[in-house]
C-alpha cells in the first residue's frame, strides 16, 4: 500500500466494488499506473492491489487533501465508478473543476442525471451499466445467437451458419470473416481461425458479414429486433377474464351467481306462462327484455299482469323484490372489490394468471428494470417478481403495463402465480450470485423437460464457468464483465461498439486509427492475428469502408481499422500501439 501520489499519466479510479474491480485490473494487466480511491476496501481487496502493483488510498475523494493527494489534474483520466450516483456526480464536478481537460468517465444509473452530466464529462464519458449489460441478458433469455454492430456506420451481423461442405474457410467463400467454429462432433471450439483452417460439413461457423454477404450465400439472417407477435384478442380476453376471477372475492360470486339462476328462472317461467288477452306468449326477447328491466327497478310499461294468473303475478312481485336485492348486494360488493388495497396489492398477480408464453423477470434492480423494460419494447410479454427492494421502481413498471409480483421466487407458491411454468423464457438479476443460483436451479426444475432458456447474472467469471459446465442453472453473464471493456475503451480514448458473448469468451468491437510506430502499420488486415481480426478498414474520411479481404492493402498510417477479438486481447494488442 501506498498513500504517495503517483506520477503523472496515471489513472485514478473512484471506488472498487464491482465493476470498478474488473475496470482497474484490466488497466493493471496491460501496463497502467492506477490509484485506487476507497473508503470501504476490505483487508483482502487491499492485499490484492498491493499483489497487483497498484496505489491504494483510503477516503472519499471528495475532500481537497484527497484530490490533491490523487494528483487529479495531471492523470490520464479519473474513472468515478462508485454504487452511488450522486457521489459519482459530485466526484465528476469536483474533479472538473480542478481540470477541463482531464478525461472523466462516470457509471451513472439515472438517464436524467447522465444527460446533464454528458457536457461536463467531455472529454470522457457517462455510461450506465444496465444500458450496457442489458442487450446480452435479453438476447440469452430470448436464446438468440444473432448480434448486430455497426462499424463505420455500416451494419453487419454477426450469426452462425452452418458449413455446406468439407474444405477450409477460404475455399467456402470470402464473403465472411470468420470468427469461431464448431466441430459437428462436438469438439474445441477454436476461435478467430484463419482462412485455411479446415472445415468439415456440418461444422458451425460463426461469421461476421454484411447482409449482403449473407444473401450472396445464400441465406437470410434473423436481423432486427425479435419481436413478439403481442397480445391477440383471445389473449387479452383471457386476461381480462383472470384479472376479474382474481380481483372479486367469494361472497361476490355467490351474489352473482343466484343473480343469474333467478334470470334464468324468470325467463323460462315467462315464456312459458305469460298470456296476453290475445292468446299471444311472450317471445324469448321479451322475457329477457322484461326480466332485465324488472331486475333494473325501472318498471313496467310493455308489459302487464293485471291479467295473469295469480300464480304469475305472484312470481312478478318476487322477482321485483329478489332482483333489487340481489343487485344492490351485487353492487356493494363489486365496489367493495374493487376499491380495496388488497386489489391494488394483486394487479400484478391478476395479468401473470393469464400470461402464456411470457418473459419472467427475477430482480427488480437496474439492471431487472432495464432488461424488462428493453423486452417489452420489443413486443414481449414481461412479468417481474421482486422480493421488496425494487420497490422504487414499480411504478415505472406499472406505467409500462408490465406486472410485478412481489414475492420469494424460490418459493414454489409464487413461481405458480408468476406462471413460469408457461413462461419462454426466465431471466434471473438479482445482486447474489449465490441466490440467483439457488433461483437458476429453483426454476429449472419447475420447468422440467422444457428447454427454455435461463439467463443468470453473476458477478464472478470463474464462478460462470463453473455453473456451466457443472451446474443446469441457466446461463451466467456477468454484468461487470460486460461493462468494464466500455469502461477502460473511453478511458483510454478508443472507440468501443460492441461487445457479445461467444459461449463463454467475451468479444467486443473496436475502432482504432492506425498511428506511426503502431503493430497495426504495414501489415495486410488479414495477417493482423491470430488474437485479434480486423473486419474492415475506412483508408479516408471521404472514402468508402472497405472489408477486409484477401488482397487488401496493407494499413497504413491514418486508416481506422475496425477490430474484433476476446477483450483482453483487443486491449492488450492496441496498448502496444
Amino acid at each position: 500500500m501506498s498513500d504517495m501520489s503517483p506520477p503523472n499519466g496515471h489513472i485514478v479510479v473512484f471506488g472498487f466494488h464491482g465493476v470498478g474491480r474488473r475496470i482497474v485490473r484490466q488497466l493493471s494487466s496491460i501496463g497502467h499506473r492506477v490509484l485506487v480511491i476507497d473508503s470501504q476496501a476490505s483487508l483482502s481487496e487491499q492485499e490484492d492491489l498491493q499483489r497487483w502493483g497498484i496505489t491504494y488510498l483510503a477516503g472519499y475523494g471528495d475532500s481537497e487533501d484527497t484530490l490533491s493527494a490523487a494528483s487529479v489534474t495531471t492523470a490520464l483520466a479519473v474513472l468515478c465508478v462508485t454504487d452511488d450516483d450522486v457521489r459519482n456526480t459530485r466526484l465528476a464536478l469536483l474533479v472538473r473543476d480542478r481540470s477541463a481537460e482531464v478525461r472523466i468517465v462516470v457509471r451513472i444509473a439515472n438517464s436524467a442525471v447522465s444527460r446533464a452530466l454528458h457536457e461536463v464529462a467531455q472529454p470522457g464519458a457517462v455510461l450506465d451499466v444496465a444500458a450496457l449489460a442489458s442487450p446480452s441478458f435479453v438476447e440469452t433469455v430470448l436464446n438468440r445467437e444473432t448480434h448486430e454492430l455497426t462499424l463505420g456506420g455500416v451494419d453487419f451481423i454477426i450469426d452462425t451458419i452452418s458449413s455446406r461442405r468439407e474444405g477450409t474457410m477460404r475455399s467456402l467463400g470470402s464473403e465472411f470473416t470468420p470468427i469461431a467454429i464448431r466441430p459437428a462432433d462436438s469438439g474445441t471450439t477454436t476461435y478467430l481461425p484463419d482462412y485455411d483452417h479446415p472445415v468439415r460439413s456440418g461444422d458451425s461457423i460463426t461469421v461476421i458479414g454484411t447482409l449482403q454477404d449473407y444473401r450472396a450465400y445464400g441465406i437470410e439472417p434473423a436481423t432486427g429486433p425479435e419481436m413478439s407477435s403481442g397480445p391477440n384478442l383471445r389473449r387479452r380476453m383471457r386476461e381480462l377474464v383472470a384479472a376479474m376471477n382474481d380481483a372479486v372475492d367469494r361472497p361476490f360470486r355467490i351474489a352473482a351467481l343466484v343473480l343469474a339462476l333467478l334470470f334464468a328462472t324468470s325467463f323460462v317461467i315467462l315464456i312459458s306462462g305469460y298470456q296476453e288477452p290475445d292468446g299471444t306468449r311472450m317471445d324469448p326477447l321479451d322475457a329477457i327484455y322484461f326480466t332485465s328491466e324488472t331486475i333494473a327497478t325501472v318498471g313496467f310499461g310493455d308489459f302487464y299482469f293485471r291479467d295473469q294468473p295469480t300464480w304469475l303475478r305472484m312470481w312478478a312481485v318476487a322477482l321485483i323484490l329478489l332482483g333489487a336485492a340481489l343487485v344492490a348486494i351485487a353492487t356493494a360488493l363489486l365496489t367493495n372489490a374493487l376499491v380495496s388495497r388488497r386489489l391494488e396489492q394483486s394487479l400484478g398477480r391478476q395479468r401473470l394468471t393469464g400470461m402464456r408464453d411470457h418473459i419472467v423477470v427475477i430482480g427488480l434492480g437496474s439492471v431487472g428494470s432495464k432488461v424488462a423494460a428493453d423486452l417489452h419494447a420489443a413486443g414481449h410479454e414481461v412479468a417481474v417478481i421482486d422480493s421488496g427492494d425494487g420497490r422504487r421502481l414499480i411504478p415505472q413498471m406499472r406505467a409500462a403495463r408490465i406486472p410485478v409480483l412481489i414475492g420469494d421466487a424460490t418459493l414454489a407458491e409464487t413461481q405458480v402465480a408468476a406462471g413460469i411454468e408457461r413462461a419462454a423464457g426466465v431471466a434471473i438479476l438479482t445482486s447474489d450470485d449465490l441466490v440467483n443460483i439457488e433461483m437458476g436451479l429453483a426454476v429449472r426444475g419447475v420447468l422440467g423437460e422444457r428447454d427454455v432458456p435461463i439467463a443468470l447474472r453473476v458477478f464472478s467469471r470463474n464462478l460462470a464457468r463453473v455453473i456451466g459446465s457443472g451446474l443446469d442453472a441457466g446461463v451466467a453473464r456477468s454484468i461487470a464483465e460486460l461493462a468494464m471493456p466500455w469502461f477502460v475503451g473511453e478511458t483510454l480514448g478508443l472507440e468501443v461498439l460492441g461487445t457479445f458473448y461467444l459461449d463463454t469468451s467475451l468479444f467486443m468491437a473496436i475502432g482504432a486509427t492506425v498511428v506511426p510506430g503502431s503493430r497495426l502499420e504495414g501489415i495486410a488486415p488479414l495477417d493482423v492475428g491470430p488474437a485479434i481480426r480486423v473486419i474492415a478498414v475506412r483508408r479516408s474520411a471521404d472514402d468508402d469502408l472497405e472489408q477486409a479481404r484477401a488482397g487488401s492493402a496493407p494499413l497504413r498510417v491514418g486508416d481506422r481499422a475496425y477490430v474484433i477479438g476476446p477483450y483482453q486481447d483487443v486491449f492488450a494488442a492496441l496498448h502496444l500501439d
